[in-house]
């Protein structure tokens, strides 16, 4: 709606978006489309709450294994061995689970870790206590968090649920002062914090299981120290 109220923006846009087609790389599209976001925002004085929103709505539900380096298609094979996920929209959910992870200091395995343990990646589930969708969240507790994505119905869209689990989740450690407190709180609620043992242990192990999968890193070899004889 912003974009559309500046014909001008609009048809540069319209212009440059037609060019992008020529584009086969995804790693060139995608940073061209970042780009062409950010100047339009810049010149639309967009806020950056808004970008994020925006961003929500502009990424798709999947993406193909190309746009994944290493380590996220180790995880993609990690997380499919155990649970039954189709690769593209799973692919997708890496790609924003490590942008998240990224701009909340975050490891991308505590969060698939979490979804995983929360609702075995199903975007639909439903807890007997009436938390929803792929972390699980309250909607009665966060309901206000949903209105800029489209009310409460946006808890079942997977890529906003997860935004604000994340959210939910990272705010629960900073509070509690550590990560096996901040899985706690975020397990037990806000108007509780019970032994939730069994819940962290289960995350924990989880977490471990993921890194485990990922690609190791070459051991470097260490010299000797004596020289070759001539």
């Amino acid at each position: 709606m912003n974009i559309s109220h500046h014909s001008f923006a609009l048809l540069g846009l319209m212009a440059v978006l037609i060019s992008m087609l020529a584009l086969a790389r995804p790693e060139i599209r995608i940073q061209t489309v970042q780009s062409i976001q950010g100047w339009l925002y810049t010149r639309l004085h967009i806020s950056d709450a808004e970008d994020e929103r925006q961003q929500v709505l502009l990424r798709s539900l999947a993406a193909p294994s190309t746009e994944l380096d290493p380590d996220q298609l180790a995880l993609v094979q990690a997380i499919r061995s155990k649970y039954r996920i189709a690769p593209e929209p799973l692919n997708a959910l890496i790609l924003e689970v490590f942008d998240l992870a990224n701009r909340g200091n975050l490891d991308p395995t505590l969060i698939l870790a979490v979804i995983g343990v929360e609702s075995n990646y199903n975007p639909f589930a439903n807890s007997p206590t009436g938390a929803k969708g792929l972390m699980q969240v309250s909607p009665d507790t966060h309901s206000d968090q949903f209105e800029p994505y489209g009310g409460p119905m946006a808890i079942f869209d997977p890529k906003t649920n997860l935004r604000i689990g994340v959210k939910i989740l990272k705010e629960c450690i900073n509070l509690s002062g550590s990560l096996v407190e901040g899985l706690r709180l975020y397990k037990a609620g806000e108007e509780s914090i019970s032994l939730e043992t069994d819940y962290i242990a289960r995350v924990l192990a989880e977490q471990n299981r993921l890194k485990d999968a990922l690609p190791k890193s070459p051991v470097p070899v260490k010299s000797s120290g004596r020289k070759a004889a001539k």
